[in-house]
């Protein structure tokens, strides 16, 4: 794409979320919004421009729905309206007259990007493929925090740990949507903290750490357990749950 092109960049990585995640989509339909492009999606204007929008399209008895455009780092969003029954020159005057930079059109599976300027429309694949869930947002982060050796005299943390290397350190394994720094500290003032965490935990082992990256909560969910499964398959012994 050269700096000739009418059409942001941005557009082409667009992902969606619809408020109806069982909604049976149209055959052919349109996503606009009103939003400025360059903004994120939350100013006061971009909010008055969606009213304005959704009373255009209310008025021209267009069959309409909510979905929402959102960035691949999910750091800009758009609040969106999928629109039918509307001719294509009909929705690009609308996306013109709202400031537009482009709009997206669907039909079937297939999705493309419509600059709004000269009706230049490119194809960029599957538009069920670019459905995202709330749920999806990255959100959490896996911590491992390093316990005291002293841990392995309560019997249920031994019992947890039938198969420790002596020698080998302790560890508890846990998922937190704060910093791992602010939960090693809620953990130690005892707010929503776990026993051994509270009781024993020395320091947080960044060195342990699977990632740093931010993860849904699924994700964060299955990665915590996996974790600590693959620490005792080292011969450390380690607290999850």
């Amino acid at each position: 794409m050269n700096a000739s092109d009418p059409i942001l960049p941005e557009y082409l990585q667009t992902w969606f979320i619809p408020k109806d995640e069982g909604a049976d989509w149209p055959e052919e339909f349109w996503i606009i919004t009103a939003c400025n492009p360059y903004s994120s999606g939350v100013f006061k204007g971009d909010r008055d421009a969606d009213r304005r929008l959704r009373r255009h399209l209310s008025k021209e008895g267009c069959p309409k729905f909510r979905i929402k455009g959102i960035a691949t780092d999910w750091q800009h969003e758009e609040n969106s309206y999928g629109v039918s029954g509307i001719a294509r020159d009909s929705l690009l005057e609308l996306g013109r007259e709202f400031q537009q930079n482009a709009v997206f059109h669907i039909v079937g599976d297939r999705l493309s990007v419509v600059a709004c300027v000269d009706g230049r429309e490119v194809e960029i694949g599957s538009f069920r493929e670019r459905i995202r869930k709330h749920e999806d947002r990255p959100c959490a982060r896996i911590y491992v925090i390093r316990l005291d050796d002293a841990v392995l005299n309560v019997k249920r943390f031994q019992q947890a740990n039938p198969n420790h290397l002596a020698g080998m350190a302790c560890y508890y394994v846990g998922m937190t949507t704060c910093t791992a720094e602010e939960r090693f500290e809620q953990h130690q003032r005892g707010y929503k903290a776990a026993a051994f965490a509270k009781r024993f935990g020395i320091a947080l082992a960044h060195e342990r750490f699977p990632t740093q990256e931010l993860l849904s909560l699924e994700a964060a969910k299955r990665l915590e357990v996996a974790h600590a499964d693959w620490l005792r398959g080292q011969g450390y012994a380690v607290w999850q749950h």
